[in-house]
């Protein structure tokens, strides 16, 4: 079975999309032209940006983690996401960010989807599948991309 991700809305995109077009319809009746395109702005934030995600048959709203991290910490990321019991090591030097790492995940949950792109010829190339991460290796993962080791 394939893991794909849908794109939704978060409370917060709906809060602060409602926020501009209140703001929008209060500030008509002070400057029309700016009211109008305050709100228009907020229709348009409610259509179009959605920053939270999704798995394709379950109801879990995920956040995404993108990283470039050195070539240094591949291998270790690699084994942790083929099941072996290392520890990820996930390092933020500047020197040779070859390697991206994305993450969809929910920590309250403990949930964790992740997938590793080598970088070959100007291009990310899939170096494993997705892989789903639940319960203390998920929270073992995200603790480290949030840098709380």
């Amino acid at each position: 079975m394939e893991i794909t991700f849908k794109k939704v809305h978060t409370t917060k995109d709906l809060v602060i999309s409602a926020i501009l077009v209140a703001a929008g319809i209060g500030l008509y009746f002070l400057n029309a032209g700016l009211g109008l395109l305050l709100a228009v702005s907020g229709l348009l934030m409610l259509i179009f940006y959605k920053a939270g995600y999704k798995c394709q048959g379950e109801n879990i709203l995920l956040k995404k983690y993108a990283m470039d991290i050195p070539r240094t910490c591949r291998d270790s990321i690699k084994e942790f996401l083929e099941g072996k019991n290392v520890e990820p090591k996930i390092c933020k030097d500047d020197n040779g960010a070859v390697v991206r790492l994305e993450v969809y995940c929910n920590a309250a949950r403990s949930v964790a989807y992740a997938q590793l792109f080598d970088f070959e010829n100007y291009a990310y190339v899939p170096l494993s599948g997705i892989v789903e991460l639940r319960g203390p290796r998920a929270d073992n993962l995200i603790r480290k991309l949030r840098g709380t080791n």
